[in-house]
């Protein structure tokens, strides 16, 4: 069943257009990388499914909430509590402990009762590796710590899927695999995700499918086996012979 799906979508820029005509359909339980080139146009379609940008064309829906592209706010709200995205900076609130963090958007938008969203944030951050650190403030944690805490965070909202715009690129590279860890142990346990990486050895060992973007389009949709192996399109050979995978 498809939980996410993108029909004839498109998005400019002023006069230049970053999305032509992007039609896909994730199904619920998959893993879906979005890799390519700088530029493609990942991030962008990322953004959209939550509306943090506005689609100028087409028509995307998540979880059975059709959002056009003149959708109301109400409707945008209950978009939101839909999908959860963990970005390349983390954006937690620095005056804020972990636990605190990982509270606030339960109590605040589900309102949640604040003995329920204790019990739930200390079960995330548990799940995360973070349960020694949940009275510590963002400036104490390292990168990936901080990384940790985003997806906790974003878990507490109960999101039917969840996007990963870049979560590795800004941290150290000692850092990354802890966070890879936690997103490939989500995938094991079923969770929706569609991933922008530039983590070739990541989209291949955990995504079920590799949606291969180039100048605003699919240019492949394949398993990750095929695309690593025998790419069909002459852009995506490219692509990974630059990256020396092929």
């Amino acid at each position: 069943m498809s939980i996410v799906t993108f029909r004839n979508v498109g998005k400019t820029f002023g006069s230049r257009p970053v999305l032509q005509d992007v039609s896909l359909d994730i199904e619920e339980g998959q893993v879906a990388a979005l890799i390519g080139p700088s530029g493609a146009g990942k991030s962008t379609l990322l953004r959209c499914v939550n509306q943090l940008e506005r689609h100028s064309a087409g028509e995307i829906s998540v979880d059975g909430l059709v959002i056009g592209t003149h959708t109301r706010s109400r409707d945008l709200t209950a978009l939101r509590r839909r999908v959860g995205m963990v970005f390349q900076s983390f954006n937690l609130w620095p005056h804020l402990s972990a636990l605190e963090n990982v509270m606030i958007g339960p109590t605040s938008i589900l309102k949640t009762p604040l003995s329920q969203a204790r019990r739930q944030a200390e079960h995330l951050l548990d799940q995360v590796g973070l349960a020694a650190h949940m009275a510590k403030y963002p400036g104490q944690l390292s990168g990936g710590q901080q990384q940790r805490v985003a997806i906790a965070r974003a878990l507490a909202m109960e999101p039917r899927v969840m996007l990963f715009d870049e979560a590795t690129s800004a941290l150290d590279p000692e850092m990354v695999q802890e966070v890879l860890g936690v997103m490939e142990r989500l995938a094991a346990a079923g969770t929706t995700m569609l991933v922008v990486t530039h983590e070739m050895s990541f989209a291949r060992r955990v995504a079920d499918r590799i949606i291969f973007m180039a100048d605003g389009q699919i240019v492949e949709d394949a398993m990750p086996e095929d695309f690593f192996s025998a790419p069909r399109e002459a852009r995506s050979r490219a692509f990974l012979e630059r990256a020396h995978l092929s």
